[in-house]
């Protein structure tokens, strides 16, 4: 192309370049941020052109679910990909579309919002009746739900009955929740939690479950009817929400015995694991680990005979990572 010649897509105004855009597949069309700047902010604009809604709290649950059931990705009117949702002017939700069937739910409070009051939830995934598949329509089988509140919760759950093919889910930014419960007979394989600091009980049931991620003070951990976990990561660099005592540990280790892959932190090997297995299962051994990523924060003597202590445990590992966190 000749340098010299004047840009005339560039030219073009924002009303007809959004229009354009609506008749681009997603994965050509979500390159147009690399452009330039201007198309950086024509592609936010694309993404919430026609889809941003005023409401109460309630009406959020049919707001969402008429977005998400209407999407059609060869249909220009219908491929918006991002929804937003205003209840008042200090709270509204986010609704993004991503590939592969992955929905992304935040919620956004002004600064001024009150502070996070405590609340006890409970997800229910209805897999026992999936949703007919329909040519149209999105097929959630990721959500990512980030700081959901005391107010929007109850709102989820509801949301949460209606994606029976629901593999993975991630929740974190919840800052307000003290007991979190996760009920899926069936499909869901992956969960991961994080930045949830209020979390004082964690409750799985859930019989296929293969990876399980949690990030933050660890919590009373209890998992029903299922022992299929392969990978289970403890990022708990920071230590218990409750005293150790309180921490019924037993129940756990049965259950990451058989996983392929473990992080934990040396506090819960030695405050916890360590002193179960001696005084209960003195034959207790993690034998189909193969990989095992260690989180201290140095490596004294001291330290380093609980790891080598840990890895008496493990006669099949095959790979070490150490991680060091900040005192």
């Amino acid at each position: 192309m000749d340098e010299h010649k004047p840009d005339i897509l560039s030219s073009l105004p924002l009303e007809l370049l959004l229009r354009i855009i609506s008749f681009l597949p997603f994965e050509s069309a979500r390159l147009i941020p690399f452009v330039s700047t201007r198309y950086r902010s024509v592609w936010n604009q694309a993404l919430l052109v026609a889809n941003s809604r005023n409401g109460s709290i309630e009406d959020i649950f049919h707001a969402v679910l008429r977005f998400i059931n209407n999407f059609d990705e060869h249909d220009p009117s219908k491929n918006t990909r991002k929804h937003e949702f205003h209840v008042d002017k200090s709270t509204f939700v986010s609704t993004i579309l991503a590939p592969h069937n992955v929905l992304h739910m935040r919620f956004f409070f002004s600064d001024g919002f009150k502070e996070e009051e405590s609340f006890c939830w409970r997800l229910e995934i209805n897999d026992q009746m999936p949703r007919s598949v329909d040519s149209s329509g999105f097929l959630v089988k990721t959500l990512c739900l980030d700081s959901v509140n005391s107010l929007t919760h109850e709102v989820v759950s509801s949301m949460v009955l209606d994606f029976s093919l629901l593999e993975n889910l991630k929740i974190c930014g919840c800052k307000g929740v003290t007991s979190l419960t996760i009920d899926s007979q069936t499909n869901l394989l992956h969960l991961s939690i994080s930045d949830c600091p209020k979390l004082r009980y964690l409750g799985i049931r859930s019989v296929k479950l293969k990876t399980l991620h949690y990030q933050g003070f660890l919590p009373l951990i209890k998992i029903h009817e299922h022992f299929n976990l392969t990978n289970a990561i403890f990022d708990v660099r920071q230590g218990p929400c409750v005293y150790n005592n309180a921490l019924d540990i037993g129940p756990l280790l049965l259950i990451i015995k058989n996983s392929q892959a473990l992080t934990i932190c040396r506090w819960m090997f030695e405050e916890l694991f360590k002193p179960c297995i001696s005084s209960s299962w003195r034959s207790f051994q993690f034998y189909k680990l193969h990989e095992l990523r260690w989180i201290d924060n140095s490596m004294n003597q001291e330290n380093i005979n609980f790891l080598i202590s840990f890895l008496k445990l493990c006669p099949s590992i095959e790979r070490l990572f150490i991680t060091f966190k900040k005192s």
